[in-house]
């Protein structure tokens, strides 16, 4: 008996609900995934489970637009743990001297240049410290993890996730702008692990574990946050080796630079109270890493600058087209 096409709708609408209870289950009793193998292996499941049902065509379809730029992303993963000083047996016991280290091109690794770049921002901005320093002694000043380190936990996070969610959206609602979206995304991984090559630096965690960052103890909190609600992040079982490892991709900072992204892609166009609630992300993600001791200040503005310049450059390319076209026609 040929199926119907609303007999294929609910197929579908049930393996959907229970491909969410299933993503539910991991996460509360796995954890929130980080490795980009594991998340696009999801997503691949999820879009094969949303052609269901509309033939072969339309799912060869789906893996030709998602193949490429999923093989270039991973690629950038792999990419950006070659290009870290330090060895896998370093990697593997969280040996990371901060002195005499150089790349595999033989450019020493950057340690005082952000100290003294956020010493000029925090003295500027009145804060009379290190701005990694200020916001973690008025926020996190004790042992214990206060409630909003829950929200710092999922903002942090988010960063492995908005990115495939913002290309499902597309992908589903507007082919074009997910292709956009994706040669973007693209763009600024390449920008960054280009960085990382050559201008390795260390972050804040690792200049106060060397012994030459000023101020008090510098946390890794980022992710303390789901201790309180009983979760954790994973990696994925491949990414504890040295090639997706590489603790000093510092400069600059792709958590801010893909929050600030999402943010512009989305910005034109929009209401003002839109606009407010897309700049809180990039802010509230600038915030989270300044709070875990990810990154200093000065990365997270390299960062939203990257992100910025590849926005401006998709904006202009759209004018250019329209003036093209303008004249042909």
């Amino acid at each position: 008996m040929r199926w119907t096409g609303w007999r294929w709708s609910t197929v579908r609408w049930t393996l959907l609900t229970a491909y969410a209870v299933g993503c539910a289950w991991f996460v509360a009793t796995q954890g929130i995934p980080t490795d980009r193998l594991g998340i696009y292996g999801g997503v691949l499941v999820l879009l094969t489970v949303v052609v269901l049902g509309r033939g072969w065509r339309a799912w060869w379809q789906m893996m030709i637009d998602w193949l490429p730029f999923e093989a270039v992303l991973l690629a950038y993963d792999y990419s950006r743990g070659y290009a870290s000083p330090y060895s896998a047996a370093q990697v593997h016991t969280h040996d990371y001297p901060i002195v005499g280290v150089h790349n595999s091109l033989g450019i020493p690794l950057h340690v005082h240049f952000p100290i003294r770049a956020d010493l000029w921002l925090g003295d500027h901005l009145g804060m009379g410290t290190m701005p990694t320093t200020w916001v973690q002694e008025h926020f996190h000043a004790g042992t214990s993890v206060p409630w909003y380190g829950v929200l710092v936990s999922l903002v942090y996070s988010s960063h492995f996730l908005v990115m495939p969610i913002v290309a499902i959206v597309l992908w589903i609602t507007n082919r074009a702008r997910f292709r956009v979206w994706m040669n973007m995304v693209i763009v600024l991984a390449v920008a960054g692990v280009a960085t990382y090559v050559l201008f390795p630096m260390a972050p804040p965690w690792l200049a106060d574990s060397g012994g030459v960052f000023p101020g008090g103890f510098v946390g890794r909190y980022t992710s303390e946050g789901f201790d309180l609600i009983g979760l954790h992040m994973i990696g994925g079982l491949v990414s504890q080796g040295q090639y997706l490892v590489n603790p000093v991709a510092a400069m600059p900072s792709l958590h801010t630079a893909y929050a600030t992204m999402v943010a512009g892609f989305f910005w034109f166009g929009r209401p003002w109270w839109a606009k407010v609630l897309l700049a809180c992300y990039p802010l509230a993600m600038g915030f989270a890493l300044l709070y875990g001791g990810e990154h200093y200040l000065v990365d997270e503005i390299a960062g939203a600058v990257y992100a910025l310049v590849i926005v401006a450059g998709w904006r202009l390319s759209i004018r250019v087209l329209a003036a093209r076209q303008s004249v042909v026609g």
